[in-house]
């Protein structure tokens, strides 16, 4: 997938933007505050739809409006494609692919991007929550039915709470959990499974000589190599059932999907207690591009890949490293608050960014 054009208007402070895209790599460079991290929010709303920074859309709009826009061609698969997003505050956001309405799930099975920045490192440091999210933007872009799955799924277990909070029995809407709950848990495995393999081996990439684990851990307590659908549907129910007295006491469900965990291991200790800022930089890194790969072979296309000031913690070996993994990568776009490394911006085009406006400074 190639970008080629991006333009956006009444986009936090970037009130009025056109940029014309290089097909290789794009570096933006200026002032912290001058608008580099909310260039790629722009691009990241553009084809997904929503933030990577988990940014309510109100909160994009320029402080002197009530409306952004943005709007964009690219190609995927040598079909030219046109996108645009477009919100008004108290409204709702209007989506167009190719100028007809679309819903975020069509921008999700037609694009695919990957993004990693400062806000990533709530994946290794924060709640289970942030886990998940990471799993479920990036197997939504993988699976169409993953996304379906995820909504259909937060809607029964908002039912079920319901009924424990108005005390009736839950026992209905169990089944159902058990049924869609048993898929993404299924999802999640053999995504974990697969990523794991490549994170360790960009990790080592990255961070030489250091070893970075991947495990995925559901609520769902299963026996040693069980991943088979009717096997955790069977853990599940029990597991249901062994929590059913605590969920009534507690009036919510303690168990399924939206209590999974994703273990992340830097030499065998705990990333989130035992790893130095650059190590859990280089952690987040080694993810997302292990998500780029996965998804570059499953969907048959590179995926667009932001940066944001990734080399802002990293030393210069962990920085070559990082270089070195661009070979094999499609477009990025890349922000830093000073110069970029000598090297990498030998081969990209570069841009400065001064209080929202960006000017082509190759």
């Amino acid at each position: 997938m190639i970008i080629h054009e991006i333009t956006v208007s009444g986009f936090r402070n970037l009130h009025k933007l056109t940029l014309k895209a290089d097909t290789s790599t794009n570096i933006f460079y200026g002032a912290n505050g001058s608008g580099k991290t909310n260039l790629l929010e722009s691009i990241f709303v553009l084809c997904l739809a929503r933030s990577q920074r988990g940014a309510k859309d109100r909160d994009m709009v320029h402080v002197a409006g009530d409306t952004y826009r943005v709007a964009g061609t690219a190609t995927v698969d040598g079909q030219l494609r046109e996108m645009t997003v477009a919100y008004q505050q108290g409204g709702r956001k209007k989506i167009t692919i190719d100028g007809v309405t679309a819903r975020a799930s069509e921008l999700f099975a037609n694009f695919c991007l990957v993004s990693a920045g400062p806000e990533d490192s709530a994946i290794v440091s924060g709640s289970p929550s942030e886990r998940r999210g990471f799993l479920d933007i990036y197997l939504s872009q993988l699976s169409a039915r993953h996304l379906s799955r995820l909504t259909k799924y937060q809607q029964i277990l908002a039912q079920k709470n319901a009924a424990l909070r108005d005390a009736l029995d839950p026992e209905p809407f169990n089944e159902l959990l058990i049924g869609v709950g048993t898929k993404i848990m299924v999802e999640r495995t053999e995504f974990v499974k697969q990523i794991a393999i490549l994170a360790a081996n960009y990790y080592a990439t990255v961070a030489v000589g250091r070893t970075f684990s991947v495990s995925y851990a559901p609520s769902v307590t299963l026996p040693e190599g069980v991943s088979g659908p009717e096997e955790i549907a069977t853990a599940f129910r029990r597991r249901i059932q062994a929590v059913a007295h605590r969920e009534e006491v507690l009036q919510s469900s303690q168990v399924g999907p939206h209590r999974d965990e994703l273990v992340l291991e830097i030499d065998g200790l705990p990333a989130r207690t035992c790893g130095s800022q650059g190590e859990r930089r280089s952690a987040v890194l080694a993810l997302k591009l292990a998500v780029y790969e996965m998804m570059k072979q499953r969907r048959r296309v590179k995926p667009v890949l932001l940066l944001d000031e990734v080399f802002a913690e990293l030393d210069d070996a962990r920085t070559d490293g990082l270089i070195d993994a661009f070979g094999s990568l499609g477009q990025v776009f890349l922000t830093t608050a000073g110069r970029p490394p000598k090297r990498l911006a030998q081969s990209a085009r570069s841009f400065q960014i001064t209080d929202g406006t960006v000017s082509d400074a190759t």
